[in-house]
C-alpha cells in the first residue's frame, strides 16, 4: 500500500541558528533596557536639597519640587499625594504612610511608617513596614534604601542623612548614598539631621548633652557651636534656631559659630517654622492662657496672633502655611500673603 504522506520539510539551519541569535539578542537588550531605567540618576549639583530644615523638624509632611508639592495626606492615613501649586490637580502616588520626605529630580525620598495603618497586610508583601525608601516622581520604581525603623531623614547632594534604628544600639546618625550604596554611621548617637548646611551638620546632642553640635558631613570635625540645653534645631538664611529647655522651651537665634545668642520668643512654644528669608516665624505658643498660631517678625519684634487654638505640623510651602489641629482632626493652609486660613482637605483622584 502506498503511504502519501510527505516528509516534513525542516527549516533550514541557518535560518534557526537567526532565530536563536535574534530571541538571545533581543532578550538582552530587555535586560539592559530594564536596568537602564531602573540605573538612579544622580545630581549634578553636590548642594541639592530636597526639604527645608524647618519643614523637616515638624515632620517633613510637605515638601516641594520644581512646580509640584509633595505631601502625605492627614485624611488618607498620610499616604503620598502631589499637586500643583494652586493646591489643585491633587494625586495619589503611593499608599504608604509617608514622613520626612524629600523631593529633587526625579525621586522622591522618605521614611515609611506603615506600621501606623489601621491595616498594612498589603505593607508587609511588599518588603517592609517600615523604613527609608526612593520612589519617582510619577510614584513608580520603589526601593528600599534601608529596612528598619528610620526617623529624620535630609538630602544633601547625593547622599540621604537619616536617623537608623539598631535593635542593640537604638538610634543613630547614619549616611547613604541616594542609590542605597555606602551606608555609613556618622554618630553613635540618634541625633536629628535637620539642620544642614555648607557642608556641615548641625545638631542637637541626645545622650551624653544637650548643646548644639557641628560636625563635617563625613562625620569628623566635630565640635560644640553653643552650650546648654537644647531641642528643636534648625536652619535658615544663615542662622540657627533653636528651643532653650532650661529657659521654658522659648525660641532663639545663633549664629552657626555660636556667636550672638538672643532670645526671640521668651513664652514656652511647642513648635515653629522659620520663612526662607528668616524674616518671620511661625510658631505655636503654648504658656496654657494664649495658645495659638503667631507670628513673628524678626526684623521689629512685633508679635501677632493668627488663630487661637492648639495646632502642630507646621509646614512653609512657597505663599502657604500648612499646619494641623494638636489632636489631627482637622488640617487647614494659610495664605502668607494674605494670612486667609481656610480648610485642607484634599480630594481623593487617582
Amino acid at each position: 500500500m502506498k503511504n502519501d504522506t510527505k516528509p516534513q520539510r525542516q527549516p533550514h539551519p541557518v535560518r534557526r541558528y537567526l532565530v536563536t541569535a535574534f530571541i538571545i539578542l533581543a532578550v538582552i537588550g530587555v535586560f539592559f533596557f530594564l536596568n537602564w531605567m531602573n540605573k538612579v540618576k544622580f545630581y549634578d549639583d553636590p548642594a541639592t536639597t530636597g526639604n527645608t530644615s524647618g519643614n523637616l523638624l515638624n515632620g517633613g509632611l510637605f515638601t516641594q519640587s520644581g512646580d509640584t508639592i509633595y505631601f502625605a495626606n492627614p485624611y488618607d492615613e498620610n499616604a503620598l499625594y502631589s499637586m500643583n501649586m494652586d493646591l489643585k490637580k491633587i494625586k495619589k502616588l503611593s499608599r504608604d504612610n509617608v514622613s520626612y520626605l524629600n523631593a529633587a529630580g526625579d525621586y522622591i525620598f522618605y521614611t515609611r511608617r506603615n506600621d501606623k495603618k489601621g491595616d498594612d497586610g498589603n505593607a508587609i508583601l511588599s518588603m517592609s513596614t517600615t523604613g527609608l525608601y526612593r520612589i519617582n516622581t510619577k510614584g513608580n520604581g520603589l526601593s528600599q534604601l534601608f529596612r528598619n525603623p528610620t526617623q529624620t531623614v535630609n538630602l544633601f547632594g547625593n547622599n540621604l542623612f537619616y536617623q537608623h534604628y539598631d535593635d542593640k544600639k537604638g538610634l543613630q546618625l547614619f549616611r547613604i548614598g541616594i542609590d542605597g550604596k555606602k551606608d555609613t554611621m556618622l554618630l553613635d548617637e540618634g541625633a536629628a539631621p535637620t539642620a544642614i548646611a555648607n557642608g556641615t551638620i548641625y545638631y542637637t546632642g541626645m545622650d551624653s548633652d544637650h548643646n548644639i553640635h557641628s560636625m563635617d558631613m563625613n562625620g569628623s570635625g566635630t565640635n560644640v557651636v553653643l552650650e546648654g540645653n537644647y531641642t528643636g534645631l534648625s536652619y535658615s538664611n544663615g542662622s540657627l534656631y533653636f528651643m532653650d529647655m532650661n529657659q521654658n522651651y522659648a525660641l532663639c537665634r545663633v549664629n552657626p559659630d555660636g556667636s550672638d545668642a538672643v532670645q526671640l520668643v521668651q513664652d514656652r512654644i511647642a513648635t515653629y517654622n522659620v520663612s526662607e528669608d528668616g524674616n518671620t516665624i511661625y510658631y505655636q505658643l503654648d504658656n496654657g492662657t494664649d495658645n495659638g498660631l503667631y507670628s513673628l517678625d524678626t526684623n521689629t519684634g512685633t508679635q501677632k496672633l493668627l488663630r487661637a487654638g492648639n495646632y502642630n505640623y507646621f509646614h512653609i510651602i512657597s505663599n502657604y502655611l500648612f499646619f494641623e489641629e494638636f489632636d489631627g482632626s482637622a488640617a487647614y493652609v494659610m495664605e502668607l500673603s494674605s494670612g486667609q486660613i481656610q480648610d485642607f482637605n484634599p480630594e481623593k483622584k487617582e
